[in-house]
């Protein structure tokens, strides 16, 4: 499967750095924070670990699953990138475009749009039953997508635990 190259943290002798990595197709990175710079600053902000790492030790592997005609993705999307913003510490997410996954991706059953942080989501939804390919539209409560500052403080919640 072809890959493309993308940036992630990494652990160095003078702390946290950007380095090259590879993503598969259908995925799209979508870097906030550091870019291509040193990221001691947002290690500092959670403690000590890299950027996006909890004080667990796990790091936070955040997704947003969509496709394309999907109405509410692009909001989500920005409101995503809004709270990543206001959460800080470098965080990146993975943004997943549904249509493109191989037809047994458990990730094709959730609706869309959907935040998953390690493959849980971000909003208490219990994983699509096995088998459940089918993709369709969420429903948040108060219509569209969730604001930023309730996914901040979601994620937050996650990156605190």
């Amino acid at each position: 499967m072809p890959v493309r190259p993308h940036k992630a943290p990494a652990k160095t002798s003078s702390g946290w750095a950007w380095r090259s990595a590879a993503i598969a197709p259908g995925v799209a990175a979508v870097l906030i924070g550091c870019a291509s710079r040193p990221c001691d600053s947002g290690a500092a902000a959670l403690g000590g670990n890299a950027p996006g790492v909890p004080a667990s030790g796990i790091p936070m592997r955040i997704e947003l699953l969509g496709f394309p005609g999907c109405p509410n993705t692009p909001a989500m999307r920005d409101h995503l990138r809004a709270a990543l913003r206001e959460v800080g510490g470098g965080q990146v997410f993975a943004e997943i475009d549904q249509e493109v996954l191989p037809p047994g991706d458990p990730r094709r059953g959730w609706p869309a749009p959907t935040i998953l942080v390690n493959g849980v989501d971000l909003f208490g939804m219990a994983a699509p039953t096995p088998g459940a390919r089918a993709m369709g539209c969420r429903l948040y409560e108060g219509g569209g997508a969730p604001s930023p500052e309730r996914i901040a403080a979601r994620l937050s919640a996650m990156r605190d635990r």
